[in-house]
C-alpha cells in the first residue's frame, strides 16, 4: 500500500481547492482520513498484541497439558504392571473360595464377578466284564 508524500498532497489539494474553492472542507477532509489512519494502526497494533497473547496463553496451557498427559500416562503404566496382577490374583482366589462357600455368590454376582465353572468331574470308566 503506498502511502501519499507531501509533494504529492500539495497537488491533490490543490486541484480540489480549485474544484471545490472551499479549503476548510478539504482540510476537514485531510484530518479525517489523518484520523482513520492513526485509528487504522491503532486497531492493527491492539490485534497483534492480543493474538501474541492468545498464543502465549495457548503455548502456556499445551505446556499443563502435556505435563498431565504424562503423568496419567505412567499411572497407567503402573496400573498395568503392578497394580492389575495383584488384582487379578485377588479375584482367583475370590473365586476359589467361592466354589467352596456358595453363601458368598450374591455378592459376587453384585459386583460381577462369577466364579469360575468347576472343571467336570471325570467320567467313571465301565467297568471291565470280567475279562
Amino acid at each position: 500500500m503506498k502511502f501519499m508524500t507531501e509533494p504529492e498532497n500539495a497537488g491533490v489539494s490543490a486541484s480540489l481547492e480549485s474544484l471545490t474553492g472551499d479549503s476548510s472542507a478539504l482540510q476537514t477532509l485531510q484530518n479525517e482520513v489523518r484520523t482513520l489512519r492513526s485509528l487504522f494502526s491503532a486497531a492493527t497494533m491492539a490485534l497483534l498484541l492480543l493474538s501474541f497473547g492468545i498464543n502465549a496463553f495457548l503455548y502456556y496451557q499445551d505446556r499443563i497439558l502435556r505435563k498431565e498427559l504424562d503423568a496419567a500416562k505412567k499411572m497407567a503404566q503402573e496400573f498395568e504392571t503392578v497394580k492389575r496382577p495383584i488384582i487379578s490374583s485377588f479375584i482367583t482366589r475370590l473365586q476359589d473360595f467361592a466354589r467352596s462357600h456358595p453363601d458368598i455368590n450374591p455378592i459376587l454376582d453384585k459386583y460381577g464377578i462369577r466364579p469360575a465353572a468347576a472343571p467336570p468331574a471325570p467320567a467313571p470308566s465301565p467297568a471291565n466284564n470280567g475279562k
